[in-house]
């Protein structure tokens, strides 16, 4: 096996060295720029995903969310609660929320929105949306009377918007809004400030201080529709959701992924794109190959045919092919590789790719460059096989004299 696995190698370097440099360095440049769609495509599905998730737990889901599992969709004594669940290790804040529909009205155009009333500053440690304002300021917690609403409901001017035809169109913060409450209550609001989370979900939401929605309905007082939970990056989801539910009876506990809905069918539907494009890209790969191979092996056939009656065995001289698809296989995963961490993402991340949910970057690592270059090596192996195993099916007499 040692002596075969020598004579390969030795067909194979000269093979290599004095064969067509041109056919060697097109043949690695096409597989180099196979290898690059192997790493850019994942890479981009991947940084989309995260950016999707990110946006969906920062601005909308939080990590962990609680709701109550009884006939009453409210869970009573939420400040015992809140503090109960900061002290479990992982947590960094919570966030108590209260919510109520509403249709909001401005001039002659109408919003349905589910209004939420919210502790300011505790919603600042588990959520980003005061990161995100257009306009005005975010909420205090003593504001009477106002409201700060998502870009998908003021509208603002923004014809843009995904649903601004169904947004309030032209309102602006100190704009004066009329909310009519699921309860019956009319409430004036003036539009303290709009904000643009580039989410949708996030973006059809409209606040309201916990004080201001409890004059609404007071039952609200001491109670919380739902709490927000923010953990730690390093902690243990599934551990902190089983110490949550260690505290209570009658409590619904949900993770980010619950709340996903059509980010998970979107991150679904990326994977699936993914597949395809990399299965153009192995038979790409393996096609190139496959020609450079088969054309070499149809122009040397006579060279094979010596070569096994002179002694050298099948084995040795398939593998010295199997050693020539290797390392161009090699060669340009190494080259790939190094203009996807050096150039491509360096200049991805001064230019990234503007998608609805905002800027996205591409995502990348070693796991991602090894499986790249696995599968380019694998798709090259198997197509250098195919040619070879064929020529050497022929007689020694049939390939010496054609």
């Amino acid at each position: 096996m040692l002596k075969s696995l020598r004579v390969a190698g030795f067909l194979a370097f000269t093979s290599i060295k004095k064969g067509n440099f041109g056919v060697v360095a097109l043949t690695v440049l096409i597989l180099t720029i196979v290898s690059l769609n192997l790493l850019f495509v994942p890479s981009l599905l991947n940084g989309l995903v995260t950016s999707a998730n990110d946006k969906l737990k920062n601005t909308y889901a939080g990590d962990i969310i609680i709701e109550s599992a009884t006939a009453s969709s409210l869970i009573p004594d939420v400040e015992g609660l809140d503090n109960s669940i900061e002290g479990i290790n992982g947590v960094t804040s919570v966030a108590p929320r209260n919510s109520l529909g509403a249709e909001l009205s401005f001039a002659n155009q109408r919003a349905n929105v589910v209004v939420l009333g919210i502790v300011p500053e505790q919603e600042k440690t588990v959520f980003t949306v005061d990161k995100h304002l257009i306009e005005g300021s975010y909420l205090e917690a003593g504001d009477r009377d106002q409201i700060l609403l998502g870009a998908q409901v003021a509208g603002a001017d923004r014809p843009k918007l995904e649903l601004y035809s169904r947004s309030l169109k032209e309102v602006h913060a100190g704009d004066k809004i009329l909310a009519v409450y699921a309860n019956g209550v009319p409430k004036t609001y003036t539009v303290k400030g709009i904000f643009y989370a580039e989410f949708i979900q996030a973006d059809l939401q409209a606040f309201v201080s916990e004080a201001e929605l409890e004059t609404v309905n007071p039952q609200f007082a001491g109670k919380a529709s739902s709490i927000r939970v923010k953990i730690d990056n390093q902690a243990s989801e599934t551990e902190v959701v089983s110490e949550i539910g260690k505290l209570r009876d009658g409590l619904r506990i949900l993770t980010w992924e619950d709340y996903a809905g059509i980010v998970r069918s979107m991150t679904d539907s990326f994977n699936v794109i993914n597949t395809i494009l990399d299965v153009v890209n192995i038979l790409v790969a393996a096609i190139t190959v496959f020609i450079v191979t088969y054309i070499d092996v149809t122009n040397r056939r006579r060279q094979i045919g010596i070569q096994r009656a002179i002694g050298i065995t099948r084995s040795s001289i398939a593998l010295s092919y199997l050693l020539r698809g290797l390392f161009l296989a090699i060669v340009a995963a190494i080259a790939a590789s190094l203009a996807f961490t050096y150039i491509v993402m360096p200049l991805e991340a001064s230019h990234p790719f503007r998608f609805p949910l905002g800027n996205v970057y591409l995502v990348s690592g070693l796991p991602y460059l090894a499986r790249a270059g696995l599968t380019l090596v694998v798709a090259a192996l198997v197509a250098a096989f195919l040619p070879v195993w064929l020529a050497l099916r022929i007689r020694i007499l049939d390939a010496i004299w054609g």
